[in-house]
């Protein structure tokens, strides 16, 4: 809350000065502005008619796909509608939102014209609110990777499904990974894939261990045994395009990582269209309050409000609670949170883990948060997800980690979960990736390839962003001029390097045991921070094998369901590389599916 007032603050101070003083028109002409967005400078172009905003165009960003689609397409159609830049942002996309109001402000200003002319906010008469009734089989809360899983699963049931999500666009924190997924048991993994020596009990043996063996086991032994059919499923009924994932990480203990073609946004895309294709409906903008019960307490279907404050009573026979986390509220995580960055999206408020406490549901692993390595720290307090292009690069050259007294200090090419608590252990929980000419080159690549930033310029621009009196990123020449500019040890650097260079010379890793693919060779050399990032939570409900919510005394709640980051347990303290992506979409099938067979 308080990062979101400080950035309110931040636009309007950009409208802000004397009405005086001010042009009285603007220019005629086309005008470039520029504002910091989620991830980086948003830049408008901003054409002025007759002395009037005639349009205003986005035409460079780096923000996230599925998050940023409706600000970057409403915020500058309403700033021309209005003639004014104050505008309301869009939900869960205020950054993004702000952003382009400032790059307008920048525009006007190069017409002549004073920002705060156009900073008045016209306010129109609401109608009055209503109450809106809709019915069906099954009413599904949340649009994210669990929500329009289920959602689809019991169209194809059979099913008439009402889907409403809070905000304007679907994909909760889904949108955010790489749509990855394990394909333990599946034909693709056998056939495709030549992997037969993967099982049920391999898998779960490999999230026990990354999860610390907090992981419910229930869970754990469903989302192995179901995944296969899963994948199944999607791959040969729905026609998903997956295929061996891009990046392959160390912590499975066999070949079964999947990736969809265009990552998780275009699987959300794919499995709308199938959706709304079968004749489900989709409420956007429209939020869950509370439950409906009736008289024997069973949960018959929920009260919600939409955009236009109309109050939405959805009756059904059965409820799937797939409402996401509560990353993004600072008040209901542990402490230490807050020294890490969050990279998630706005909309994970722990709503639908409020309305089923309310119910007296039972709850696990509230204290545990989902956290990564790798994190590029360009907002305050807010990360980029960088984690493949660290990966990749690691791999495929000499670059390395070290921290502030520039020593290394893991395997760098260890699992997610071994990097996330070897960086937490570091001076101020912060490592760096020091990088020679050919490694950035790899990290340039892979960065663009996973659309991280727009353009390599981007990239460039870490050098400008400081933080704590230190750049995100470092770039000289000179391995020890990069390493004072990072408030990194230069002597202590320059030695870790040479006994680098020198232990791939000698062809061992004789302290970490990393698999070489090269030393660290000629500059200009990078340095980039990597912090540790998070964006959701890993506790949540408390959930049977049939994803059927329990109450405080473990009995099942009547027609409530849960499915995605709102029930907890599946992975433990950490989640494997895939993961939470496939405990989402397991989670809602098998969701959907235990409601479809209660209703008979």
């Amino acid at each position: 809350m308080i990062a979101k007032t400080m950035a309110a603050l931040a636009v309007a101070a950009l409208f802000s000065g004397s009405l005086a003083a001010a042009t009285p028109t603007l220019k005629d002409g086309t005008y470039t502005g520029t504002g910091s967005g989620r991830n980086g400078e948003i830049a408008v172009e901003l054409t002025v008619k007759a002395g009037k905003l005639a349009t205003v165009n986005v035409v460079r960003h780096g923000e996230t796909a599925g998050i940023s689609d409706a600000a970057l397409a409403r915020v500058p159609a309403a700033i021309v509608a209005e003639q004014s830049a104050a505008v309301d942002a869009v939900t869960g996309a205020t950054m993004t939102s702000d952003g382009i109001k400032a790059a307008v402000a920048d525009a006007i200003r190069k017409a002549g014209g004073d920002p705060a002319l156009f900073a008045v906010k016209k306010v129109g008469k609401k109608a009055a609110a209503k109450t809106i009734k809709e019915n069906a089989d099954i009413v599904v809360v949340g649009a994210g990777g669990s929500g329009i899983s289920a959602a689809v699963r019991a169209e194809t049931l059979g099913k008439s499904v009402i889907l409403i999500e809070k905000m304007p666009t679907i994909g909760g924190a889904t949108v955010l990974n790489a749509g990855t997924l394990i394909a333990t048991g599946s034909r693709y993994q056998r056939e495709v894939m030549k992997e037969t020596k993967d099982s049920p009990e391999l898998a779960a043996e490999d999230i026990f261990r990354v999860g610390k063996h907090k992981n419910d086991p229930v869970l754990v032994r469903m989302v192995t045994e179901r995944v296969g059919g899963v994948v199944d499923w999607l791959i040969d009924d729905l026609k998903i395009p997956y295929g061996p994932a891009a990046t392959q990480y160390p912590d499975h203990s066999a070949n079964r990582q999947l990736g969809v073609t265009g990552r998780s946004v275009n699987y959300l895309n794919l499995m709308r269209e199938k959706f709304l294709g079968m004749g489900g409906k989709l409420l956007l903008e429209t939020r869950a309050q509370s439950f409906i019960t009736d008289a024997n307490g069973r949960v018959v279907g929920v009260k919600a409000t939409d955009a236009s404050g109309n109050t939405v009573e959805l009756t059904s026979k059965a409820v799937i609670l797939a409402s996401g986390g509560f990353g993004a509220d600072q008040t209901m995580l542990p402490p230490s949170m807050k020294n890490y960055l969050f990279y998630g999206v706005d909309g994970e408020t722990g709503d639908g883990l409020k309305m089923a406490r309310a119910l007296n549901a039972g709850t696990i692993n509230l204290d545990l948060v989902k956290m990564y390595p790798q994190g590029v720290e360009t907002r305050p307090h807010h990360g980029l997800a960088a984690t493949a292009s660290s990966t990749d690069t690691m791999k495929a050259s000499g670059a390395i980690y070290v921290n502030n007294l520039g020593k290394r200090f893991v395997d760098e090419n260890a699992g997610l979960g071994v990097l996330t608590d070897a960086t937490v252990a570091q001076p101020d929980s912060i490592a760096y990736i020091v990088m020679d000419k050919a490694a950035w080159e790899k990290y340039v690549a892979k960065s663009l390839e996973d659309k991280l930033v727009p353009d390599a310029a981007a990239l460039d621009g870490w050098t400008k962003i400081v933080n704590n009196g230190r750049p995100v990123m470092a770039v000289s020449d000179s391995l020890e001029e990069a390493a004072r500019t990072m408030g990194i040890d230069p002597k202590g650097l320059t030695e870790t390097v040479a006994h680098w260079n020198a232990m791939v010379k000698a062809g061992k890793d004789t302290d970490f045991n990393r698999k070489l693919s090269g030393g660290l060779g000629v500059g200009p050399y990078h340095i980039v921070e990597q912090k540790v990032r998070y964006q959701t939570t890993l506790g949540g409900l408390k959930a049977d094998a049939g994803l059927h919510i329990l109450d405080t005394a473990g009995k099942v709640i009547p027609g409530l369901y849960g499915a995605g980051c709102v029930v907890g347990g599946a992975n433990g303290a950490d989640s494997m590389t895939a993961m939470m992506n496939s405990w989402a979409i397991v989670s809602g099938v098998v969701a959907a599916e235990t409601a479809v067979k209660d209703l008979k």
